[in-house]
């Protein structure tokens, strides 16, 4: 999927549910949402269980933490529905290596921050960190959104690439430069 076409789902989304929550968004859309307390380093995953779509989600994440982890298997969900033979199991968000979880990268990142909130915060001279902690976020998701916001004709100066391991740890902070 294109990144412009990323961007215009999430827009979608948000404008018919009228809320940037992955939770409700994906109530909305008949995906179920499992909380699993037995989990220890996966953070999530996506699956179809008999034609019907399932998010597990680590319920022992901080709660921005899994909003993030409900947005990226929510993007799988949405997106990738037709590769979810096998779960998509994820240990460590925003590796970018691969298409299809860069792709639920960009879905979380323009579903749960505003681009045209962090465009402005960033003409103002805030720095990703900066705006992280505005927005209660994670930088790296700052600057995925930043790389998709650049892709649509601004040039903001990205300190550096996203973090491959960002969400390694189970804890739940801004993340750093």
């Amino acid at each position: 999927m294109r990144d412009e076409d990323i961007i215009r789902l999430t827009l979608d989304l948000y404008r018919s549910n009228k809320t940037r929550d992955p939770f409700q968004i994906a109530r909305s859309n008949g995906i179920h949402i499992m909380l699993r307390n037995d989990f220890t380093k996966q953070k999530g995953a996506f699956a179809m269980v008999s034609r019907n779509p399932f998010l597990f989600l680590n319920g022992n994440l901080p709660d921005e933490t899994l909003r993030i982890v409900c947005a990226h298997e929510l993007g799988h969900a949405l997106m990738h529905r037709n590769a979810a033979a096998k779960p998509f199991l994820e240990f460590e968000l925003f590796a970018t290596a691969d298409r299809l979880e860069y792709e639920a990268n960009c879905f979380a990142a323009s579903l749960l921050l505003d681009a045209k909130e962090i465009e402005n915060e960033a003409k103002e001279g805030l720095d990703a960190a900066q705006i992280a902690r505005i927005h209660h976020s994670h930088v790296d998701l700052v600057l995925i959104l930043m790389h998709l916001i650049n892709q649509q004709g601004n040039r903001f100066t990205l300190p550096r690439t996203v973090d491959q391991r960002f969400m390694g740890d189970i804890e739940n902070h801004a993340g750093t430069l």
